[in-house]
């Protein structure tokens, strides 16, 4: 179901502000709209805005070493870092964005920073596509995690709803504390809906995208850097949402 953090930013994105301005400029004939939209096409598809976003995004939440990390009851790892497809052979699962995660979540594990596995079932009501969080412990035990220190979630479409059910989950199994691995831009709105649900949670971050130093390309317009700075504006939206849905909603 399409919610309004889903929907708003698809409105108010840099591509949704220079389709108004120009829808504005050709509805009142005017040229300042139309140069306006130009500026801001041209500023969010520079890659040095793009990594201005982005370490933003993850300022809050830096690097650490497994070996740095607490031990807790469990460790949560968040879907999203896999894209599934129906081809001949049938349903095929390939690595997608933010893989970190569950690669993370295994060296957590592997290095004895808890006992338990959490996988969220991410997926789409709609589809009949399998859930993410299966395959992704199917991956787990190949890789060397037994099956009964694997807790799977109910259903989720976002983190939202990843918080409520692992919250059921670590109640139901009497698990008190638990690490969450997810992307470091994720992170602040991750551990904001955790901790609204009642979920005491160490953050531990993975996923870096914010690129390293500049240089004569970084002024060069490219359409990767216009999506990669939607991309964090969308994240920024999302904090916000959820930021005004609890402070001055609930």
């Amino acid at each position: 179901m399409l919610v309004p953090h889903k929907l708003l930013p698809l409105i108010v994105s840099p591509l949704g502000a220079v389709i108004c301005l120009i829808l504005i400029s050709l509805i009142t004939r005017r040229r300042e709209p139309a140069m306006l939209a130009l500026v801001v096409l041209w500023v969010c598809a520079l890659p040095a805005t793009e990594r201005l976003v982005w370490r933003g995004l993850e300022s809050d939440y830096s690097y650490q070493e497994i070996a740095a990390a607490p031990t807790t009851d469990a460790i949560i790892v968040l879907s999203g870092m896999l894209e599934r497809s129906k081809t001949d052979q049938g349903i095929v699962s390939q690595w997608g964005g933010a893989t970190d995660r569950y690669f993370a979540g295994v060296d957590l594990f592997k290095a004895k920073k808890a006992p338990l596995m959490i996988f969220t079932q991410g997926g789409m009501a709609w589809s009949d596509l399998p859930l993410e969080g299966g395959l992704l412990a199917r991956r787990a035990i190949a890789a060397g995690v037994p099956e009964t220190q694997i807790l799977l979630t109910g259903l989720v479409h976002n983190t939202e709803d990843e918080a409520r059910e692992v919250s059921a989950l670590m109640e139901l199994a009497a698990i008190k504390t638990a690490t969450l691995v997810t992307s470091s831009f994720h992170m602040s709105r991750a551990v904001m809906i955790f901790e609204h649900e009642g979920v005491d949670v160490t953050p531990y971050p993975t996923d870096f995208r914010a690129g390293v130093g500049l240089d004569w390309t970084s002024w060069v317009p490219s359409a990767d850097a216009f999506g990669e700075t939607s991309n964090g504006l969308r994240e920024y939206i999302g904090r916000a949402y959820y930021w005004a849905k609890y402070k001055l909603v609930d």
